[in-house]
């Protein structure tokens, strides 16, 4: 137990599975994570990533404060290897969180039943968000005198507005799926019992597309963020010519014109 990692056609799928801890993130299961986003990023079958919890009533408990916070305060000495590899890279929890993400692939998070602090912002690395209709999210930092800094102070606010954001951030109180839906931090909200389908179905919408211009569009919406107009206008030409040009691109139109589904490689 811990991270589940499958892969059918183009997609993969990342599940937590650690019920001891309420799924907790602790060094071993970020090691975990870090290891399935390398490992969908070195196949380039998979076009499309769905992010779920295998518990019944839980998507994610937070940072584990037993295991790793200990570690990434210099409390006591790394044993684990997860431990280790959690302080030999400043960047790691970011990157096993999403939030310094090298894969260029979309990530979608499905979530039921509590998502929170940690695991709340695992779910904001994430492109696209789907939602059990019973799912609550929580930032509670605040309330036990803490600050939460797993990338939320910059992500939300980008994501559903600097008010809205730090009404999260400052009350610690719990939020539902409906509410952050209107707020245009999910996608979709969908009863408990097809909140997963609702995520595989956009998973599968997406990876049916070309995967170059998958691959180009994950990359250019995290290379515009905090560029100027002129910078962002740039970087999304020079990630998208050269898709243009390519031979997913020839095989579209082609496609198209014979009225067939296209053949992407």
């Amino acid at each position: 137990m811990g991270v589940i990692f499958e892969k059918e056609g183009h997609i993969a799928r990342v599940g937590l599975e650690v019920p001891e801890t309420k799924n907790a993130l602790g060094p071993d299961v970020l090691l975990d994570l870090y290891r399935a986003w390398e490992e969908c990023g070195r196949d380039d079958a998979v076009r499309a990533v769905v992010l779920y919890s295998a518990l019944p009533d839980i998507f994610c408990s937070g940072m584990d404060l037993r295991t790793a916070i200990p570690i990434l305060t210099g409390v006591r000495a790394p044993e684990t290897e997860g431990e280790k590899w959690l302080i030999s890279d400043a960047d790691a929890v970011g990157k096993s969180m999403l939030k310094l993400k090298e894969l260029d692939r979309p990530v979608i998070a499905a979530v039921h039943g509590l998502c929170i602090t940690g695991g709340f912002e695992l779910v904001m690395g994430c492109e696209l968000r789907v939602a059990s209709d019973d799912a609550v999210f929580q930032m509670r930092e605040t309330t036990l005198g803490i600050m939460p800094v797993g990338g939320s102070n910059v992500f939300l606010p980008m994501q559903v507005g600097q008010t809205r954001a730090l009404e999260i951030l400052l009350t610690g109180e719990n939020f539902t799926a409906r509410q952050l839906y209107d707020w245009g931090f999910l996608n979709r909200v969908a009863p408990r019992g097809r909140y997963m389908d609702e995520a595989m179905a956009l998973a599968e919408r997406i990876a049916g597309n070309g995967p170059r211009s998958i691959r180009g569009m994950v990359r250019c919406s995290r290379a515009i963020q905090g560029k100027s107009l002129e910078e962002a206008m740039k970087a999304e030409l020079e990630i998208g010519a050269p898709i243009f040009m390519s031979e997913d691109a020839r095989e579209g139109v082609r496609a198209q014109r014979e009225k067939r589904r296209p053949e992407f490689k």
